[in-house]
């Protein structure tokens, strides 16, 4: 599946030289550049009312947005804000002379200059930008500044948070063994999944309880240390990469190997809602997206107290 890219821009007269023809022109040559890198590529419209909730899914849902600044257009600066709280994966763009209202310059905007050889200028600076997406440079200022606030809190709070997880989970009734009665406990667990540092709360708990982790990032790497080792539980994310449902191609490739163990999706809740009725059919012994659930659950499968 292509990655997706959003344009949000003028589209309508900004000053004498940029009419609505020449947005019109400036959004063909963008998209030509994004298609060129495998990307499909639309962009945002007038519309009534209505129109805001289809932008706000597409600034939400797109791998990349190119927000073009030129001109100062307030549609455009607000959908900027909105992204920026979102998610990451932003490129800036301004014709040079222009000063933006808002100092966000050293969060990635490409400066270009409005001439014959803009196309080819803007294909060279977003090709070097999207190199840097890939290096997972924060181009949010909201985001960063988030982050750096619990960066800065998390570790402080983090044994106290752990207490009172395991308090929680020590008053949840368990009614059933999940580990096989015969089996040996490794109090091991395989997780998959491509963006591991999204876990790394909920495995840094579990590894406070002496659990070992392997972290695969893709089916084909689950799968070789599956047969390498002996686990209690495999936990799976649904989509990675281009493959929405590769959660599903794991499950149906462990059962080929007639695995006994429980196996959890951990996934979005979109991604569930899609496939987690699926999932199950497949093999899984539950399908989770919240956190306080895959925690309970791993603690009920490897009978921790």
């Amino acid at each position: 599946m292509k990655r997706k890219c959003f344009v949000i821009m003028p589209f309508s007269t900004t000053d004498a030289r940029h009419d609505e023809e020449y947005w019109n022109i400036f959004f063909g040559i963008i998209k030509k550049i994004m298609e060129d890198k495998d990307y499909t590529c639309i962009r945002s419209e007038v519309g009534p009312y209505e129109m805001l909730d289809a932008i706000i899914e597409n600034l939400e849902n797109s791998d990349i947005v190119i927000a073009v600044l030129t001109d100062f257009n307030s549609n455009v600066w607000y959908e900027l804000g909105i992204r920026h709280t979102l998610k990451t994966g932003t490129i800036m763009l301004l014709q040079e002379g222009q000063k933006i209202p808002f100092d966000v310059s050293h969060f990635g905007i490409v400066f270009y200059k409005d001439s014959i050889g803009l196309e080819q200028r803007l294909k060279d600076s977003i090709g070097k930008y999207l190199d840097k997406i890939d290096d997972s440079i924060c181009d949010s200022p909201v985001i960063s500044t988030l982050n750096s606030k619990v960066y800065n809190t998390v570790e402080k709070k983090l044994e106290e948070m752990q207490q009172l997880i395991w308090r929680l989970v020590d008053e949840v009734p368990r009614e059933n063994s999940f580990v096989e009665k015969g089996r040996e406990k490794r109090n091991r667990i395989l997780w998959v999944d491509d963006y591991p540092k999204n876990n790394e709360l909920i495995i840094n708990l579990f590894q406070s309880k002496n659990i070992e982790f392997d972290i695969a990032l893709t089916t084909e790497q689950g799968l070789e240390l599956y047969k390498s080792r002996l686990y209690d539980l495999v936990i799976t994310d649904m989509g990675r990469g281009d493959e929405q449902d590769a959660g599903l191609v794991l499950l149906r490739s462990l059962r080929l190997l007639r695995c006994q163990i429980p196996i959890i999706v951990y996934s979005s809740y979109k991604a569930i809602k899609r496939y987690g009725d699926e999932a199950l059919r497949s093999g899984a012994f539950k399908v989770i997206h919240g956190t306080g659930d895959i925690i309970s659950t791993i603690s009920d499968i490897l009978e921790l107290q």
